[in-house]
């Protein structure tokens, strides 16, 4: 009761000390929660550890490639050639972000993947109806998440959806299974298509043994078995299955390897490197808080001396000093915790915005509990031990004659840490931040401030050709183009060949067909030759990058790409390329695609996924969006949105990793500048009678501001300059995985350093002010 009494006893700001503490547990326990999250992928079953990624292993030309996507026959093929695999499966997505329709036109969107019947031998998700083996072996049958099947009502099990709208692709639901979790590499896959339902969507290369390398393939491996075990049988199956001839004239190797799935995302060098980064934040956040908790506590050890005293004096020993203060320590912590869960309740949508994951989530995925229950005792133990050890240490004649020791070099360094934290954060987060501008803001190889894409899958194709038509009827619009791909997303590949030669030259970005106008559209440079006309369609004409050119330069000895006849594996026949543009970026600055490209012309739309509108301003993308749905009435979900939105989006983890960036800068800073404000009360109350004497001698108020300004100058910059160094280290570490970076100038870092001292120095004068322009007579009447 006595422990609860004096929360609110004077000068102890006790409730200070418990919000910065709950602030600083709130944002940390969310930092490590996070990195407990991205470090427990791959990790839900018994099994896990036995189930392997298969990967195709290719050197062409010296130059060793290694996919995690293989054709359809392997996973399977080595399932019957090694007896140590005891299940095998692959899948492949058709459909992503797409409505899946019922019968009474009730849309739920959500992603689609063909998937053969081992799919749950590998992967033992819980089967809630149906039977897997059965649904996954009849064509136009699918499984369903459990989420997709409360949306359509609970009782599905036999009833016909359809892919993408009415009248499309029928489905029978014959199973539904638990949902698939977040922390997982499969977490994208929902709707379960059948895989013999495959020829009915697209080309039917389930028994590929070379080329249409679209399938994810997946082995569980009986006990104590690993990929070594398994070359002898791989090499077997590659004689006997590959074209070691063909593959031999095109200057090619083909081999497959095998990986652990559950090192797949965690053993990945952003993933670590990320993981490290969030947990040093985390370790920061916390660390400030425990740190501005201690620097309170010995501000206030005078004060208690006494008390503690008198306690010894009535037989108190050292452990019962430690254990009151544990006692205290214990309450401040346990309601610092219903503050921070209080918080974290609050702000469950937000702290979902910024990590991609539900709170729930975070806080019980994997060994995350007993993580935090572990950062819970370590503090409880740094902030009981150390408060007892300064208690128990002061001198007990001292403590009866008014015990003013300041303790001033521990203020100090606890002070200088948090100082160094905030810059630490505040520096990062200015390094985040340019990043984060470059990537929106960085020239693709186009200019997209203009343009809007309008997603054509869910159009039939004389619904595209209407569309076409009527938006280049707008007086808004610049110019209308349609094509096979998405620029800022990975492409498929393809091979190159030269007529009359078996060697495979190299694997290039196959943007597919493109239609008028395209490169004009696009804002995309043609070097050389022309672009495509009308004629084309019967002319056999391709476009080249100018990688393409420069690399069939080094490979073919070209003197130019224009006029020249190549070989598309994806095309029958050569074509002859009629120009060469300049190379757009293509995917992200994250994950680039770096291999030359070609294109080719299709008028007719056929294979038109995408179709690009170029306007005068964005002001007309409205007038445009309201002319789409008065042309396609049944589907409200079709909508064109601006490249500027679409760019925005390719780097949502670098956003919400900036967003959590600068709360935590926040956070230290605010917390630090508590601590700082703590000393200084601290120090006023000490010193006052100094101040009052100066200033009868004649000091002014300029003068005594300068001696707490020199003292906290002598401990902020080497703090700062310290926090700096480790802002730049840990933002280059970051930096790492992005193909092209911010420039990082030494006078940015000096800047951002100059910004915390100056905001420390605003606090120390506003601090100092009172005391400083008060009548010394106020403090001195009492000698």
């Amino acid at each position: 009761m006595n422990v609860i009494k004096s929360l609110n006893q004077r000068g102890q700001h006790n409730w200070i000390k418990i919000l910065c503490l709950a602030v600083g547990l709130a944002t940390g326990i969310v930092l490590i929660g996070k990195a407990g999250f991205e470090q427990s992928w791959d990790k839900d079953f018994d099994t896990s550890d036995r189930i392997y990624v298969l990967y195709e292993d290719i050197i062409r030309d010296g130059e060793y490639q290694h996919y995690s996507q293989t054709s359809g026959a392997i996973a399977h093929g080595l399932k019957r050639y090694c007896p140590q695999v005891e299940a095998a499966t692959r899948y492949t997505g058709f459909g992503w972000d797409l409505p899946l329709v019922t019968e009474d036109d009730k849309r739920i969107r959500t992603n689609f993947f063909f998937t053969d019947s081992c799919f749950f031998d590998v992967f033992p998700y819980r089967i809630l109806a149906g039977n897997p083996k059965k649904t996954l072996s009849q064509p136009n049958y699918c499984m369903i998440p459990q989420s997709i099947a409360e949306k359509l009502g609970g009782d599905v099990i036999g009833k016909k959806v359809y892919y993408n709208k009415r009248g499309n692709l029928a489905l029978t639901i014959g199973g539904i299974y638990e949902d698939i979790p977040l922390n997982t590499r499969l977490h994208d896959l929902e709707v379960l298509v059948s895989m013999p339902t495959l020829p009915q969507i697209t080309w039917d290369g389930r028994d590929n043994w070379v080329g249409n390398d679209r399938y994810f393939g997946y082995v569980r491996l009986a006990e104590g078995i690993t990929p070594d075990d398994l070359k002898a049988q791989i090499a077997k199956m590659r004689r006997d299955n590959l074209p070691a001839d063909e593959l031999k004239k095109a200057g090619v190797d083909l081999d497959y390897s095998l990986r652990p799935l559950a090192d797949y995302h965690t053993q990945d060098d952003a993933t670590r490197r990320m993981i490290w980064i969030i947990s040093l934040l985390a370790m920061v956040l916390i660390g400030c808080a425990v740190m501005n908790y201690l620097l309170l506590v010995i501000g206030g050890i005078s004060r208690r001396a006494r008390e503690m005293a008198v306690h010894r004096c009535y037989g108190a020993e050292v452990r019962n000093i430690y254990g009151r203060v544990m006692i205290e320590s214990v309450l401040h912590l346990l309601l610092s915790l219903a503050l921070a869960a209080g918080l974290l309740f609050v702000f469950q949508d937000t702290i979902q915005e910024l990590t991609g994951t539900p709170l729930p989530v975070i806080l019980t995925t994997g060994h995350n509990i007993g993580f935090i229950a572990l950062t819970c005792l370590v503090v409880l133990v740094i902030t009981g031990l150390v408060p007892g050890w300064a208690y128990t240490h002061i001198p007990m004649t001292a403590a009866f004659k008014h015990y003013n020791h300041s303790h001033r070099a521990w203020k100090m360094l606890l002070l200088g840490l948090q100082f160094g934290s905030a810059t630490f954060l505040f520096v990062l987060l200015l390094v985040v931040g340019r990043q984060y501008q470059l990537m929106v803001n960085d020239n693709p190889g186009y200019d997209y401030s203009t343009l809007a894409d309008l997603n054509t899958d869910e159009l039939s194709l004389t619904q595209k050709r209407l569309v076409v038509s009527e938006l280049k009827k707008l007086s808004g619009v610049k110019g209308v183009t349609t094509s096979y791909a998405y620029l800022p997303e990975m492409q498929s590949g393809d091979n190159i060949f030269l007529p009359g030669d078996d060697k495979e030259y190299m694997n290039v970005a196959d943007l597919f067909d493109v239609g008028d106008d395209y490169f004009e559209v696009m804002g995309i440079p043609v070097i050389a030759g022309r672009t495509f006309t009308q004629q084309t369609d019967t002319m056999r004409e391709a476009m080249v990058s100018r990688k393409f050119e420069e690399k069939m330069k080094q490979l073919a000895g070209w003197d130019q790409a224009v006029g020249k006849q190549v070989i598309c594996t994806s095309y029958e026949g050569p074509y002859t390329i009629v120009g060469v543009f300049d190379d757009p970026r293509i995917g992200s600055i994250t994950h680039p695609d770096t291999r030359p490209s070609i294109c080719f012309y299709d008028q007719n739309m056929r294979y038109t996924h995408h179709i690009t509108v170029r306007f005068h301003d964005m002001g007309a993308l409205d007038a445009a969006n309201k002319r789409l749905h008065e042309l396609i009435p049944e589907n409200p979900d079709v909508v064109m949105r601006p490249y500027t939105m679409l760019m925005t989006q390719l780097y949502t983890d670098a956003h919400r990793f900036r967003s959590t960036v600068m709360i935590g800068g926040m956070v230290a800073l605010i917390i630090a500048l508590i601590g700082l404000i703590g000393y200084l009360a601290g120090e006023l109350a000490r010193r006052q009678k100094e101040i009052a004497v100066r200033k009868v001698n004649g000091a002014h108020i300029i003068d005594v501001l300068q001696l707490f300004i020199r003292d906290i100058l002598r401990l902020a910059l080497p703090a700062v300059v310290i926090g700096a160094i480790g802002g730049w280290y840990v933002s280059r570490l970051w930096l790492e995985q992005f193909s092209e970076k911010a420039v990082l100038l030494p006078v940015l870092f000096g800047l951002c350093a100059l910004a915390v001292v100056v905001v420390i120095l605003s606090v120390v004068c506003i601090g100092c002010y009172r005391v400083a322009s008060s009548n010394p007579v106020d403090y001195l009447k009492n000698e």
